[in-house]
């Protein structure tokens, strides 16, 4: 196999480095440094006489501290700009955090000071951002594309973190969630298993978490996974009118796909209904509601977005107008 080419020398004397080896000096994925110069401009990097982009020192030093301060829980918008001497400043008193491994890399949030610490130390992952609770990871605006893991480290596990820790991980599209509590309901915990996650009670070893880092890096996305199939619920697309109409409505081709299409969407929003409406005996069997109807709701929209295809792809009208 031939040698790799040398690293291109500008005509000044300086060596600069390609995208590839920048990026992994600085501990960044290419694809996240290729992000940040395309919206935000955080290096300007020379370019050589065949148009490719090259990098110097300087520019490695510039974008290891906007990891280091991005992963702090800073927003990458409102760094981008700085000079070194402001991020070196911006930085001072805080923790080097380590470069990932050779290899393909798993992304990772993470919420809980003492759960980034142990997460730093195993191979192959890489930490987009991390925040001190909750409330913090609720209002910092989510990484750029998606998320490969989602650690959550909650002193308290209840029923609303059941909620929020689902929440965050449909918004940051997570491939993986690993929650570990000290103390908390086992409904709760139960709740989290049931939509994909992976839950443990403290004490929680490197080994331990190192295992479930290379579980996520071999199925980063189970088809139950909350990322991006079953949590997404969004607003009702049909009226229960309009499901009627496609009911009754014949279609152009010889099947019956439209009425089996549309009595299934409104059986799910039906559903939906139901479970938010019912009466809970507790706390967890509140969550256990609320599990459902998230289900219901994300399966709903999910026949809604075929059910539209159909529709458009028929051009059909319902007697009322168009289709909201």
């Amino acid at each position: 196999m031939p040698n790799a080419p040398p690293e291109p020398i500008t005509p000044a004397g300086h060596h600069r480095l390609r995208s590839g080896t920048a990026a992994r000096l600085a501990g960044l994925p290419v694809t996240t440094l290729r992000v940040w110069e395309r919206r935000y401009g955080v290096v300007a990097a020379a370019k050589t006489e065949s148009g490719q982009r090259v990098y110097s020192p300087h520019d490695v030093s510039r974008l290891r501290l906007l990891r280091q301060l991005t992963h702090a829980g800073h927003a990458i918008g409102t760094i981008a700009t700085l000079e070194l001497e402001s991020l070196q400043a911006l930085a001072t008193g805080m923790p080097a955090l380590a470069s990932p491994a050779h290899g393909a890399a798993l992304d990772a949030v993470v919420v809980g000071r003492s759960a980034a610490h142990a997460l730093e130390a195993v191979p192959g992952c890489v930490l987009r951002a991390v925040h001190d609770d909750l409330d913090q990871a609720e209002l910092a605006p989510p990484p750029e594309g998606r998320v490969g893991l989602l650690l959550v480290r909650l002193a308290s596990l209840q029923p609303l973190a059941v909620d929020r820790v689902l929440a965050l991980a449909a918004a940051l599209r997570a491939g993986a969630i690993f929650v570990v509590y000290a103390f908390g309901t086992e409904a709760s915990a139960r709740s989290l298993r049931d939509a994909g996650a992976t839950v443990r009670r403290e004490p929680l070893t490197g080994r331990e978490l190192a295992q479930w880092v290379r579980a996520a890096r071999a199925a980063p996305v189970p088809a139950s996974a909350t990322s991006e199939a079953v949590w997404q619920v969004a607003a009702r697309r049909f009226s229960d009118e309009a499901l009627a109409q496609f009911v009754e409505m014949r279609s152009p081709v010889a099947c019956e796909c439209l009425r089996h299409m549309a009595e299934i969407v409104a059986q799910l929003a039906g559903f939906e209904r139901y479970s938010q409406d019912c009466t809970s005996a507790g706390p967890a069997d509140a969550a256990l509601h609320r599990h459902l109807s998230r289900t219901a709701g994300a399966a709903r929209t999910m026949f809604e977005q075929a059910l539209q295809r159909v529709v458009t792809d028929e051009r059909l009208e319902l007697r009322d107008g168009p289709i909201r």
